[in-house]
């Protein structure tokens, strides 16, 4: 019984050593691959300046911690795929609300055009000042 077991355990030993060396066969994705689109995109929240990168979901997502963070008191900018956030441009907009929406909706558009936004909120006016550069 014991050279029987030690017989059987030596065969499962070596059989799961044989199968870990074999080399792998990954095979392709199908043709309906996705590839996901990054976004880099440069950030500052009361001048301190941060740079990350985003799938379209997390795009969304982050707008709304601008917006959020623009509520509380805090001035943000943001820019798509820029390296730097420099304001010294030619073309200056700018856009004032009392919807968030609208806001966002404005500064989201803004973004994909290529400017940089910069998002304040009045809390006594319950104002929405957002400024584009390009």
């Amino acid at each position: 019984m014991k050279i029987q077991f030690k017989t059987v355990a030596l065969l499962a030993t070596l059989t799961l050593a044989a199968t870990s060396c074999q080399k792998e066969n990954v095979l392709p994705l199908s043709g309906n691959e996705q590839t996901m689109e990054t976004i880099q995109v440069v950030y500052s929240i009361n001048g301190e300046v941060f740079q990350t990168t985003l799938s379209e979901s997390e795009w969304d997502a982050f707008l709304e911690m601008m917006m959020s963070l623009a509520r509380e008191g805090y001035e943000v900018s943001f820019s798509k795929n820029r390296s730097s956030l420099s304001s010294q441009s030619k073309e200056k907009v700018t856009f004032v609300t009392t919807d968030e929406k609208e806001a966002y909706t404005w500064a989201e558009n803004m973004a994909n055009d290529g400017y940089v936004v910069t998002i304040t909120f009045n809390q006594g006016t319950g104002e929405y000042t957002c400024i584009a550069f390009k």
